[in-house]
């Protein structure tokens, strides 16, 4: 008695009660390190980051007072130098600037220098702007400017240093803060690890077993489903759990029922051809990929001479018969690639891919003397002929259902001749006027044939 394979929602349940303990383990440890993280963080907003953003405040300023400086010391507008002499006042007095007393008096003593510039500068412009104006009074305040002006170079680099002095400040302020956050880091690493390190132990087990026993077992039978859809061999272990086991089996029944229903939609019960449809569609593909490739194709359309006089002289069982080994005469001669399909009763088409018209004709001629010489020599079925019209592919715009039925124009040709013939369409339409539409095919190398027996 073979034992009862087990379900896989029993590896399940151990997986998810393991994974829950683990959980709740990390939770725990996620709890008390939160708790470390949330005091630290109250504490750099209570003390340590307006530090930081008071020192950030007083070098943007320092900036922007070096700015408005430039403005009064080389601006040429007198409304401009007032306004900009009115913001360094503002910036001047912000209370950004009282970390230290070295701080104030230098900012201070920056401000005073640009009141100095700021009146200079000022009656300058006034006294410039006058038609009349006094030439010494005028050199006077120029020397006054330019001394102003080298005294301002001068400020401005006690000003830039003092800025690296604040910068450097709130830099070491900042660094303290990433020192004191690495250390909690170093907690919350030392406090969390462990569960960390058994939660990641746990996942991988989890991981495998469910990549082992769920996910390797369903890509092995999408595998097998994509190798059926291919028409391609499979095969498939026996799986542990009932469900992979189910789905194998079901793989192997759709195997099958894939088959059947495949041959079915596609082949002819009768001849084992290609059915009108499933001709059709592999016709259409053909002829797109010629035209894609610029390569060759021809259709052959072929008719039973007299097959109702079979039927009606020696049963449907011998017309069936009579069908069942003209199908395979004319698959043994069948090139590779080439396809045969029944359209309908004794009616039959040849598609021939790379073929040009006169190798379709030379390959229809041969079938044609082939068939005749099988038939003569069967004791199972009567003699029969066989009739064909032949059409290629001549220009990208040839439709396939065109193609087909310029085939079957020649293949009515060569009923109308007699019978026991190839025809072709283009010679059909060239020797219309003179009544002879069979040609005889040109000597050309043919494609290798298919010469096994289907």
């Amino acid at each position: 008695m073979t034992d009862r394979k087990p379900r896989l929602r029993q590896l399940i349940g151990r997986l998810a009660l393991l994974l829950i303990v683990s959980f709740c383990m990390l939770i725990a440890s996620i709890l008390g390190l939160s708790h470390s993280a949330s005091q630290l963080a109250q504490e750099s907003q209570k003390h340590l980051l307006p530090k930081i953003h008071e020192h950030q405040r007083a070098a943007l300023n320092l900036e922007r007072l070096e700015h408005m400086g430039d403005l009064v010391a080389y601006g040429g507008n007198i409304s401009l130098i007032r306004k900009n002499a009115l913001a360094a006042q503002v910036l001047a007095y912000q209370p950004s600037f009282e970390l230290n007393e070295s701080t104030q008096k230098i900012v201070r003593t920056t401000f005073d220098q640009i009141k100095q510039i700021r009146t200079v500068r000022q009656k300058l412009l006034i006294l410039q702007g006058k038609p009349n104006n006094e030439g010494t009074q005028l050199n006077t305040l120029l020397r006054q400017e330019e001394q102003l002006r080298a005294l301002w170079a001068e400020q401005k680099l006690d000003l830039f240093e003092l800025q690296n002095r604040i910068i450097s400040t709130a830099t070491q302020m900042q660094t303290h803060t990433m020192q004191q956050i690495s250390l909690t880091h170093q907690k919350i690493l030392l406090v969390g690890g462990s569960g960390i390190t058994i939660l990641l132990l746990v996942l991988a087990a989890i991981s495998y077993q469910l990549l082992k026993h769920l996910v390797k077992p369903v890509q092995k039978a999408s595998n097998a489903l994509l190798s059926i859809e291919r028409g391609e061999d499979y095969h498939l272990k026996p799986a542990r759990y009932e469900e992979t086991s189910t789905i194998y089996h079901a793989v192997d029944r759709l195997a099958v029922n894939l088959k059947t229903l495949h041959d079915m939609a596609t082949t002819d019960s009768l001849t084992s051809c290609l059915n009108r449809r499933y001709f059709v569609e592999q016709a259409e593909l053909a002829l797109q990929q010629a035209k894609q490739d610029n390569q060759s194709l021809a259709l052959v359309m072929l008719d039973i001479d007299h097959f109702k006089k079979v039927n009606d002289t020696h049963g449907h069982a011998t017309g069936d018969m009579t069908l069942k080994h003209f199908s395979q005469w004319v698959k043994q001669n069948l090139p590779q690639g080439g396809r045969l399909g029944r359209l309908g009763g004794e009616e039959f088409a040849m598609l021939l891919p790379s073929y040009d018209e006169a190798q379709a004709m030379m390959l229809a001629d041969h079938i044609r003397s082939e068939i005749a010489e099988y038939s003569a020599n069967t004791e199972e079925i009567p003699a029969i002929t066989v009739s064909m019209g032949v059409r290629s592919l001549t220009a990208v715009t040839d439709k396939l259902d065109r193609l087909l039925s310029q085939a079957d124009k020649a293949l009515y040709h060569a009923k109308a001749q007699g019978r026991n013939r190839v025809v072709s369409y283009s010679g059909f339409i060239n020797s219309a006027s003179t009544g002879s539409g069979s040609s005889s095919p040109q000597k050309k190398s043919l494609p290798p044939l298919n010469r096994e027996r289907p």
